[in-house]
């Protein structure tokens, strides 16, 4: 009779563990089951759940489709104490491994309630007014704060304004930021942008970091064309050197504070403007819009070819670059005949 019990215990103790390791291998195989969700899904973790509540509210929201299998997943794998409160976003297909990992992670989904896009060569009032109308700040309280000596010291701008620290980008925002904390965003942007030793090679060119961003945004506003940049570069630091007015119109424009499209010869012969750099040589005051990490390469690399004259080709989309004014006064003329048949306009450097 003894021999019987024992087999007969044996023999249950064989069934259970039979039992129990198909029903591990059973839960190995589910957890990396993808379950195809039709659209996105959110699910709240409040800190204080249970297991056995995550998983029915899992199941639910159809992110698994077994809530009994979840809890012998993580029971299984002693993961529930690492799990981070918050609120999840799972869309496409989710295995249950993917549930834990994201939740073991923090991976903690966090809406999007403000995009902004600064584009190159944008100007400051332009930030402050795209700012503005996405309801971060007011207009007048952001171009205080953008002049703001104790708060343009915070950020290491030495410049009388932001103008030119603003770094091309868009930038996402989880919660709506103030004022603040978007120019701070932006500006902390700029310098992680800015090529490495950049103020010193500068400096060892004659430039302090304004004019070094001033230089940047002329070439930003002068031309959209990577390749172009460099022979822009070149041009400028030429006309520097010669103390040559520069000629460069998007600097008259930008000093036009009523500015409506149309340059006329008042504007190009007004030196009341200090950014008329058709009369007034050197460098404008400040810089001109947000210069993008290629152009403030440009100002140290320029091409060396020998050119200082540019003029759009028929069509805007490239430049002429020539070394003679001859050449260049050639390259005007073709422009100007495309212009009269109604195919560009004159917006070259003479």
């Amino acid at each position: 009779m003894a021999r019987f019990v024992t087999k007969v215990v044996i023999a249950l103790v064989a069934i259970v563990f039979v039992s129990g390791l198909a029903l591990v291998t059973y839960v190995h195989s589910w957890q990396t089951r993808p379950q195809t969700l039709p659209q996105e899904v959110v699910v709240e973790f409040k800190g204080g759940t249970g297991l056995t509540a995550l998983a029915k509210r899992l199941s639910e929201s159809a992110v698994i489709d077994n809530s009994t299998l979840f809890t012998l997943m993580v029971r299984l794998g002693g993961e529930y104490k690492h799990y981070q409160a918050g609120t999840y976003r799972f869309s496409g297909q989710v295995t249950p491994l993917d549930v834990e990992k994201a939740m073991v992670q923090g991976l903690i989904y966090a809406p999007v309630v403000a995009q902004i896009t600064i584009p190159e060569g944008f100007k400051l009032r332009e930030v402050i007014e795209r700012l503005a109308a996405h309801g971060i700040g007011h207009i007048v309280e952001i171009t205080n704060l953008s002049r703001d000596r104790v708060f343009l010291d915070e950020l290491k701008v030495r410049g009388a304004s932001l103008e030119g620290y603003i770094y091309p980008a868009t930038y996402s925002f989880h919660k709506l930021p103030t004022a603040r904390e978007a120019l701070t965003l932006m500006v902390r942007t700029f310098w992680q942008n800015l090529p490495p030793d950049y103020e010193a090679q500068a400096k060892s060119r004659g430039l302090n970091l304004n004019d070094a961003v001033t230089f940047a945004s002329l070439i930003e506003l002068e031309t959209r064309l990577d390749e172009e940049r460099p022979l822009v570069a070149e041009v400028i630091w030429r006309r520097l050197k010669d103390k040559a007015p520069l000629g460069i119109d998007a600097a008259v424009i930008y000093g036009i504070p009523d500015y409506t499209g149309d340059l006329t010869w008042a504007n190009l012969s007004d030196r009341r403007n200090p950014y008329n750099t058709r009369i007034h040589r050197g460098l404008p005051p400040t810089a001109i819009g947000a210069p993008s990490r290629k152009s403030l390469e440009a100002v140290l690399n320029p091409t060396n070819f020998g050119y200082y004259y540019y003029v759009l080709t028929p069509g805007f989309m490239r430049h002429h670059f020539s070394k003679t004014l001859a050449e260049h006064n050639e390259n005007v003329k073709k422009l100007v005949d495309a212009s009269k048949r109604g195919k560009a306009h004159d917006t070259g450097k003479h």
